[in-house]
């Protein structure tokens, strides 16, 4: 009678007789899954549809705030200053003439400076342009001079604050570089600090200049660049002589000293002509004419350029002279304290945005202005352009000084540097005047008004001036058209002793409470800058943030860096937070900060293009000049002492509730209150600075207003709220349970212990289920038979309907060999023919062994020794890969290591083995029998018998040194057959004999190992895809730097195990890192084989036995 077909035969697990099981979840998972894609597309189109925003339109353009104002030329008349430089010439030629001595020789330096011009540039820390311009005009300079070090007190105490990258750039250009020393600290000099030093001891002095020149020998500089200045005359004789001890020690080390002059009363401390002979270059600082505290004039009139430079240079070595240039301009309020330093292109923009006609550059001062309205403000700009360069370098090169110094590099008008080349005469080529009088715009950001709230022109535009020489050969110009450069224009500067407090990247629930409770207590109101994935995991801060009255601004949704962003992706981030802020507080807010940059403003066109963007969807960008950079947890007292230092900078101040430790602005805001009540301060919100209201910067969401999309954006969020929470505790959860599972069985598997070998001889059967196996199964039973086990051996291969020459191989080695026994089924699966091996075996030892795998002679001893106990049911050998020619098989070689054998060494101490392997193991017949026997019903025949032994009491051991092996699929096409057929039959395993999980009576099988197959195994696998997505969705948004603790944690106790795995097994300890590539593999691909296998079992379809194909490369090892 032939057998029927498996399936009908028994019911298998997960088997659907009915048929209806999956065409109805089918259905419910397709309109499920329609809804969900309807719901996600109608969601993610709110995020694109900007929310309505109404902000007053004087907040949001104040390009034509500015008008022309027209002013008569003020300069007809010598200012003060411009007397100062006939008034030394005549004190230096009475002193002359006091000394008896009539002209003085000219005196001489230390060495002959040499004949080429010094082109020394002046270059700013921190100022980005600066830096720009270095390394555009880097070949056209000879010398730099970067700000650098600070004396700061009398005990000669430096602070250093050099740019780290100009040592490299310019050895790299051939450039001497000459770090600039100074007295000034913050915004004051400190005149005591060098008097101190220059009086003080000599021991003092001499550690001082030890380390000036450490400094120097690190920055491979080539001297340094004096300049003192407020130093009382008193102390003239002592600054004289130690700066002749300095140069002596400076020279010493082949290292040069210059010295900066300031015209006027700077003089009285400076003995010239006593410092001729060691100083090596004086450099005359000739610009600040009228300084930023004077009334407006000019910065260097013709006049008083060159009688500095005639007076400064008379009956000396010229040549030991540098002049400085200016090439900057100041921006009068009139009125006001002080005048804001600008660059050319900000006077540009001003000049341009006020619709300025025209600027004259002419005599008697040959310097450019112009007045301008500001509401209801007047404003004088004067400023440095390339026609006074020119006028000036002139005047330098005829006097024969040594070269000329350009103060500062980027703020200049660009066209200087075509300028350098100029004849005397002014006689210009065509080519030569173009470039001349083309004003071009750069890349350059230029900053119109005050205030540290902007809005954002990206206008661009080449202007034209008109060049001539006068009557007395100067060079004069005629501005026709003014250059526009990208402009940032500033408001929201408040009153004197206005002053807003700002926090960013919150909220968070352990600062962000705190915070408030100190803010409540001061009855002060501030603005929280809000990243939108915070709000959305702690909606209950934000509401609090409102409700107490504070103003709330949108910080993006995942804190990325815009510049590298893409226009939509910005949009996105604004877009989201606004809709989430609306529906947590029922308010919306025009206010935006930058992440990153919003410190020093944007200084790129790459960062100037998000604000842009923000400004179009009717934002007001915030950005601050009081930043104590309270991130780098530098501590309280620091940061204290930072807003007292910037406090004079700007009106708004930048903390952090978030993105960290934030106990010390926990620690400091109090006293940063008191401070600011003790200056004077009010602490007011941004709205107050602004001149309105809190309504007017967070209107209230109308209700009818873009109604539906709200519904739908609230809904989305909740439920992407719902999902990310989800994934967050899976995530916790998962990693706390990796790290305890790990602990666990590092603990065990240490502890393992080998029961005592003993002499074994019983008989025994071999049962073997073979299916087109012709390539392996005579080498596999050859290695069998070639076994030192000593009792009697029976071999029954059951050949499963093979379609190749199997049969056949077998019945060869048959014919030499009567232990071993052919039998021949139809093609019913591994199980049946197992099933049937197993009713003909006539022994009470059975052995069941795969078709591929290779016994070593030692395998069957070591296999059968635990037997000598009679409670003993069944033994597991330990079946190690033997193909190891493709990374795929040696990759699996590693998961045999420890994935599989690790853990029985661990489970064999608390006796809940969840796998006897079909590879290679040992089972008492009796107990099979009392088990109920192979089970037909699932495709995992050895697991579902291991578990079965359990339910009947069956010990199960575990033996290591039993090494048989085995062959391994080679590609992942072939290992994905086999994986998802092993997930099947898990699963089916699983479901079968769920009631012994968390069941006491199976102690550590049903709450541990059987667990640790259903999470880790399972669910585990199954979720990591969607894990994987969260990861790699929060790349471009930054939030990856809270999911990537977590991926580490899981890899290192992936990487320790597989470590542990090796060194017990004695394998090379490096296989352990093939675990990292493994997870890029081994990851999707297994849970693609856990979601096959669940969607088969949902379908109620049987999985057959299935075939890898064999390649017999597993080596002969008996």
């Amino acid at each position: 009678m032939p057998e029927l077909p498996l399936e009908q035969v028994t019911p298998f697990v997960f088997s659907d007789p009915t048929g209806k099981r999956w065409p109805r979840l089918r259905l419910i998972l397709l309109i499920g899954g329609v809804l969900f894609f309807l719901g996600t597309v109608l969601f993610v189109q709110t995020l694109f549809v900007a929310p309505k925003m109404n902000v007053p339109f004087s907040l949001r353009q104040l390009k034509g705030q500015l008008k022309a104002l027209q002013r008569e030329n003020p300069a007809g008349q010598l200012s003060p200053a411009s007397l100062l430089w006939q008034k030394f010439s005549a004190a230096r030629q009475a002193a002359k003439k006091l000394a008896g001595a009539g002209p003085i020789p000219s005196p001489r330096p230390r060495k002959k400076p040499p004949e080429n011009e010094v082109r020394l540039a002046f270059y700013i820390n921190g100022d980005p342009y600066s830096y720009a311009s270095l390394q555009e005009h880097a070949s056209q300079i000879t010398h730099l001079c970067p700000e650098w070090m600070t004396v700061i007190n009398g005990l000669g105490e430096l602070q250093i604050d050099g740019d780290t990258r100009l040592p490299k750039l310019t050895a790299s250009k051939g450039i001497a570089l000459m770090p600039l020393l100074t007295n000034l600290v913050g915004d004051t000099w400190q005149p005591e600090a060098i008097e101190n030093l220059a009086h003080g001891a000599a021991q003092r002095q001499d550690r001082f200049i030890q380390s000036v020149l450490s400094v120097l020998r690190t920055a491979k500089a080539s001297g340094v660049v004096i300049d003192w200045q407020q130093i009382d005359p008193v102390y003239k004789k002592d600054v004289t002589k130690f700066i002749d001890k300095f140069a002596d020690a400076l020279h010493d080390d082949n290292k040069e000293l210059w010295l900066c002059v300031q015209p006027g009363q700077e003089l009285d401390y400076i003995d010239i002509d006593a410092l001729a002979d060691n100083v090596d270059r004086f450099v005359a600082m000739l610009f600040d004419e009228t300084s930023e505290t004077d009334p407006p004039g000019p910065l260097a009139s013709r006049s008083w350029f060159e009688g500095w430079v005639h007076v400064l240079l008379e009956d000396s070595d010229t040549k030991q002279w540098i002049i400085a240039i200016g090439s900057y301009g100041y921006d009068w309020t009139i009125g006001g304290k002080k005048a804001e330093l600008i660059a050319f292109a900000e006077a540009m923009s001003r000049a341009n945005d006020a619709e300025i006609k025209s600027v004259e550059v002419s005599g008697p001062s040959y310097s450019p202005y112009f007045y301008f309205q500001d509401e209801d403000k007047e404003h004088a700009v004067w400023f440095l352009d390339v026609v006074t360069f020119l006028n000036q370098l002139r005047a330098v090169r005829e006097q024969k000084a040594g070269g000329f110094a350009l103060y500062r590099l980027g703020s200049e008008d660009p066209a200087i540097w075509d300028a350098l080349s100029v004849p005397r005469d002014f006689k210009l080529d065509n080519q030569t005047r173009q470039s001349l009088e083309l004003i071009k715009s750069t890349d350059t950001i230029a900053d119109v008004g005050d205030g540290e709230i902007v809005t954002v022109d990206e206008d661009r535009s080449d202007g034209m001036r008109k060049l001539a020489v006068d009557a007395d050969g100067y060079l004069t110009a005629k501005y026709v058209k003014f250059a526009q450069f990208p402009t940032l224009y500033h408001q929201g500067a408040g009153g004197e002793h206005q002053v807003a407090i700002t926090f960013d990247d919150g909220p968070d629930p352990r600062w962000t409470p705190k915070i408030l409770d100190i803010l409540k207590a001061a009855n002060v109101k501030a603005a929280f800058f809000l990243v939108g994935v915070n709000a959305e995991r702690y909606p209950g801060l934000v509401r609090r943030i409102v409700n107490e009255g504070h103003e709330i601004g949108n910080h993006t949704y995942y804190h990325p860096n815009l510049a590298l962003c893409w226009p939509e992706h910005i949009r996105l981030e604004l877009n989201a937070t606004q809709l989430l802020l609306g529906t947590l507080t029922g308010r919306s807010t025009t206010l935006f900060r930058p992440p990153y940059a919003s410190d020093t403003g944007p200084t790129q066109l790459s960062e100037l293009a998000p604000l842009k963007i923000a400004e179009d969807l009717n934002y007001l960008v915030v950005l601050e000049n009081i930043d104590p950079q309270d991130w780098a947890k530098p501590g309280a007292d620091i940061i204290l002492q930072r807003i007292k230092q910037q406090r004079h900078d700007g009106s708004v101040i930048l903390l952090h509730d978030a993105g960290g430790d934030r106990s010390q602005t926990v620690e400091a805001l109090p006293r940063i209150l008191d401070w600011l009540h003790t200056r004077g301060d009010t602490v007011v919100p941004l709205s107050t600075l602004l001149g309105t209201t809190r309504d007017a910067v967070m209107p209230p969401v109308q209700a009818d207003a873009q109604s539906l999309t709200r519904l739908v954006s609230s809904t989305g969020f909740r439920v992407y709220h719902s999902i990310e929470e989800f994934l967050w505790a899976f995530m916790i959860v998962a990693t706390a349970l990796v790290v305890v599972r790990t602990l666990i069985v590092i603990w065990l598997a240490y502890r393992f212990r080998r029961g005592p070998k003993a002499d074994f001889a019983e008989p025994i059967s071999v049962v073997m289920a073979a299916y087109n196996e012709e390539k392996v199964i005579a080498e596999t039973l050859r290695t069998l038979l070639a076994t030192d086990y000593k009792g009697e051996i029976e071999v029954v291969v059951v050949d499963d309907g093979s379609g190749d020459r199997t049969a056949a191989e077998i019945e060869r080695v048959a014919g030499d060999e009567p232990r071993v026994r052919l039998l021949r089924q139809d093609n019913h699966g591994k199980a049946r023919a197992l099933q049937r091996g197993l009713a003909t075996a006539r022994n009470g030892i059975v052995i069941f062994i795969d078709a591929d795998t290779q016994c070593q002679r030692d395998t069957l001893p070591r296999l059968l020794e635990p037997f000598a106990d009679a409670r003993i049911g069944a033994v597991s050998g330990h079946a190690k890969v033997g193909n190891l020619r493709t990374f795929i098989a040696r990759c699996q070689a590693l998961e045999y290591t420890c994935g599989f054998n690790l853990d029985r060494r661990a489970y064999n101490r608390w006796k809940c083995i969840t796998v006897v392997p079909g590879a290679i193991s040992a089972v008492r017949k009796d107990a099979i029998d009392e088990a109920g026997g192979l089970s037909l019903q699932t495709l995992a025949e050895d697991t579902d018998l291991t578990l079965s032994l359990h339910r009947h009491r069956q010990r199960i051991v575990y033996v290591p040194d039993a090494i048989a092996w085995t062959e391994a699929p080679e590609s992942v096409r072939t290992l994905a057959r086999q994986r998802f057929r092993w997930a099947y039959g898990t699963l089916q395993c699983l479901w079968k004999h769920r009631d012994m999980v968390f069941n006491w009576n199976y102690r550590a099988l049903g709450w541990f190992s059987l667990p640790s197959i259903w999470f880790f195994q399972i669910i585990l696998v199954a979720v990591t895809p969607m894990v994987d997505l969260f990861l790699i969705a929060s790349l471009p948004f930054g939030a990856w730097r809270a999911v990537l603790p977590f991926i580490v944690t899981f890899l290192a106790m992936d990487v320790i195990l597989a470590t542990l795995a090796c060194l017990l097994e004695r394998e090379p300890v490096v296989w352990a890192l093939r675990m990292l590539p493994m997870r890029l593999i081994y990851r999707p691909m297994l849970s693609y084989c856990i979601w096959k296998a669940i969607l088969r079992a949902i379908k109620g379809a049987w999985v057959s036995w299935g075939k890898l194909e064999r390649t017999a490369s597993v080596p002969v090892r008996a």
